[in-house]
């Protein structure tokens, strides 16, 4: 296994805090600013941004659930009639 970042000494268990020294022993392999951009979650995070600055939260949960309200609709009419509405 590798050594210490701070004190060098050898660390064959591979544990997180060094034996000796008690400081992390090896450096963070990313940064908490690391975002996988190619998952679904990436994805939901970036459109479920809200701007609280122009919108209050009232008028935002308002026109969410309109918008879920409407997008249920639909859905429940593409399961009763199918793709084509004729």
């Amino acid at each position: 296994m590798a050594n210490c970042q701070h004190c060098e000494t050898p660390n064959p268990e591979g544990k997180f805090n060094c034996p000796s020294c008690g400081l992390r022993a090896h450096p963070p392999k990313w940064s908490t600013q690391f975002v996988v951009r190619e998952t679904p979650m990436a994805t939901a995070i970036r459109k479920d941004q809200i701007d609280f600055g122009s919108i209050s939260m009232d008028k935002h949960i308002e026109r969410t659930n309109k918008t879920n309200e409407q997008d249920r609709a639909m859905k429940m009419d593409k399961m009763i009639f199918g793709n084509d509405k004729s």
